[in-house]
């Protein structure tokens, strides 16, 4: 067959003008630049052997706090693999720095990196700032769709992401048509082949993988939802108020992407194959315009008193103490090139559904559909505003338009609620409660007991807490109640002493198992005192992308209510998901708030405390573990996979419009109602 062969070079980036000598002057000086200009700005930060050994031996300190080090060395079910010896990974990283080191800062950074992202707990990562200053983007993204969602494979197909709503890409077409990239003409080409590779077989093993240095991250433990967050599909920006189309993780990511250009062989729907090759562009979303700059505003904290008051105010405002606990991974995209996408409008959005709205609340909206008006959806975007809400007013917001929208649904003549969580990233722990308690008021507890792994440290800190009464403490005993859901009355029935457990030939020490303090009963958190449908009323809509609280939540509902699902993608022929990806460990803690609860009870000081860190980074870690309903054998609810109950793939018409796939769903569960 023949093939044309089209290849873009780099030449005309080449200007008459002198290249500014800093690399990082040069990788800013316009808002896109070729991936090869923005990553030497990185290289361009050297090595600092003080610093980085220093970081190592807090980055080891810190283990203590991961729930799930002796878990995830070896996974007990085969469906959720986790073969990982997070302590040996960094110990090699902490040898390496202290003896021949690394080549630049970048390399040191990003091996600390990849070691958490190993664990691809969907909770456990490192960042640090400077390795994530520049988003590095394609001009097309990849959706995995079929000729009909029953189909057994689905195909990779080239999309162009200039036009799609609320994401940030204003200047990027230009750019291309600069370089002489001319994507457009090919939209909705069939993708065969990426650098060489049948492009099925290359984006399975690069989700399998999940390699940083191909500039991915982990997030999901099984490799159905890890697939997903490459591929393009409908979600919603909270900030705008909008639903939106994601780039996807092929076409724009936060580290750099390995490489400086992609090659794709398309079959376009007319004529003869093409392959084309495609440079990845870079936009610094950084701070300073030259290396030295750089590295003081971007890649070192504050020095000046006034910024680290600053800090300190940031510290007490993540300290994620009583109903402010979360359990939540990261958006797609960095938080700068969100802020700037919602502030756009699109006009004619695919996404929008035109459906009658009962109810918007931030990240909640409620619907009834035109096809099935005996069906009424409730799409949960994340259960965390990312509007600047309060957090109460978050939290009495979900809980009455719930009440009004569920109420008002009922009243309309609807039977059956379809919960979409889609994409879903999951927020406040107290959030999916308030949801939970919503559908069934007359639950004892709408959640899952939990653990906190203990240490020597943890149990000082637990017993400081106990002596003061200190609220800004997660080991306050007064945030609990036991089993009965009885407020825990002292430390002995909460922490001391510690529960040991062998875990993978491991000794560790747990808590006892708790539950999380809401209150007496739902009275408190929703106006509903009966259920307003029931468990065979509902169906969860999902992609797999469905993480932390909004695990907690879904995993709930199939678990204590059997509610069912429909789950659309995956991997092309995958015959088998689940509704969410694993990211079950009850709640995530960063590493700011251990500083916080340590200076707060005095023991920033202790031999075993980790320290601040020399350097700007994010960094979070799985802090508990939750303790699953069913499958009890397996420890915790990480391990327990949830199949779905009907499998789909997505289709041309559907990827992009939930209000198509919302109506797909309810004829295939309850057909002409």
């Amino acid at each position: 067959m023949f093939s044309l062969v089209i290849v873009w070079g780099l030449l005309k980036v080449v200007r008459a003008v002198a290249a500014p000598a800093d690399p990082c002057t040069a990788a800013t000086t316009t808002t896109w630049v070729p991936s090869k200009v923005a990553h030497a700005c990185e290289l361009n930060v050297p090595f600092n052997k003080a610093r980085s050994e220093t970081i190592m031996d807090s980055v080891l300190k810190s283990l203590q706090y991961y729930s799930l080090e002796t878990w995830f060395l070896n996974s007990p079910n085969p469906l959720i693999p986790h073969n990982v010896n997070v302590r040996a990974l960094l110990e090699g990283v902490q040898k390496q720095t202290s003896t021949v080191g690394f080549k630049t800062d970048w390399d040191f950074n990003m091996a600390v990196t990849d070691a958490y992202n190993r664990e691809a707990d969907g909770h456990t990562l490192f960042v640090a700032d400077c390795t994530e200053a520049f988003s590095w983007n394609l001009p097309f993204s990849i959706a995995t769709l079929a000729q009909s969602p029953f189909d057994a494979v689905a195909e990779p197909t080239f999309l162009v992401n200039y036009d799609f709503p609320n994401q940030g890409r204003t200047g990027l077409e230009a750019f291309y048509e600069s370089l002489g990239v001319h994507v457009r003409p090919l939209d909705g080409s069939r993708i065969l082949k990426i650098n060489g590779v049948d492009a099925k077989t290359y984006l399975v093993d690069l989700a399998t993988t999940s390699n940083i240095f191909n500039g991915l991250v982990g997030s999901f433990e099984t490799v159905n939802p890890r697939f997903m967050r490459l591929m393009s599909r409908y979600s919603a920006d909270t900030m705008a108020g909008l639903f939106t189309q994601e780039v996807g993780r092929f076409g724009q990511r936060a580290f750099y992407p390995g490489a400086d250009e992609v090659t794709i062989q398309l079959q376009p729907p007319k004529g003869v194959p093409v392959t084309v090759t495609i440079p990845w562009a870079a936009t610094f979303i950084g701070l300073g315009n030259s290396t030295a700059s750089f590295i003081a505003e971007t890649c070192l904290p504050p020095t000046d008193e006034n910024a680290r008051r600053r800090r300190l105010e940031r510290r007490l405002e993540l300290s994620s103490m009583n109903e402010k606990r979360k359990a939540v991974i990261s958006p797609e995209s960095q938080d700068k090139m969100r802020k700037q996408a919602s502030t756009q409008r699109v006009l004619a959005n695919p996404v929008q559904p035109t459906l009658k709205s009962f109810g918007h609340f931030v990240t909640l909206d409620i619907y009834q559909l035109a096809e099935h008006p005996k069906v009424g959806v409730v799409y949960f975007e994340q259960f965390e505003p990312s509007d600047g809400t309060g957090a109460n007013d978050y939290f009495n917001g979900i809980s009455d338009t719930l009440f009004t929208g569920l109420s008002a649904l009922k009243a309309a003549g609807v039977k059956h609620i379809l919960v979409d969580n889609s994409g879903n990233r999951g927020g406040f722990i107290f959030a999916g409660a308030i949801a939970l308690w919503s559908l069934w008021p007359k639950d004892l507890f709408p959640g899952f007991p939990a653990v906190f792994r203990e240490s020597d440290l943890i149990r000082r800190q637990s017993d400081v807490a106990a002596q003061t009464e200190n609220l800004n403490s997660e080991y306050l005993f007064e945030f609990y109640r036991d089993l009965e859901y009885v407020l825990l009355q002292n430390n002995s029935q909460f922490m001391d002493p510690p529960v040991p457990q062998v875990v993978n030939g491991v000794r560790d020490a747990f808590s006892k198992q708790f539950l999380d303090d809401f209150g007496d009963n739902s009275s408190g958190v929703t106006n509903f005192t009966e259920p307003p449908f029931e468990g065979k009323d509902y169906v969860m809509v999902a992609n797999s992308i469905c993480a932390s609280t909004c695990s907690v939540f879904s995993s709930y509902m199939f678990q204590k209510h059997g509610v069912r699902s429909a789950v659309f993608g995956g991997t092309p022929d995958s015959s088998l998901s689940q509704f969410d990806g694993g990211v079950k460990g009850s709640e995530v803690t960063d590493y700011d708030s251990i500083l916080f609860e340590l200076e707060t009870l005095g023991l920033q000081d202790d031999p075993a405390a980790p320290q601040p860190l020399p350097i700007e980074v994010s960094f979070s870690m799985n802090f508990r573990n939750a303790i699953p309903f069913i499958d009890k054998q397996d420890g915790i609810l990480e391990y327990v996979f949830e199949p779905d109950t009907k499998k789909f793939q997505f289709t041309f018409d559907q990827f992009n419009r939930p209000q198509k796939v919302w109506e797909f769903v309810a004829e295939q569960f309850w057909g002409q109602e």
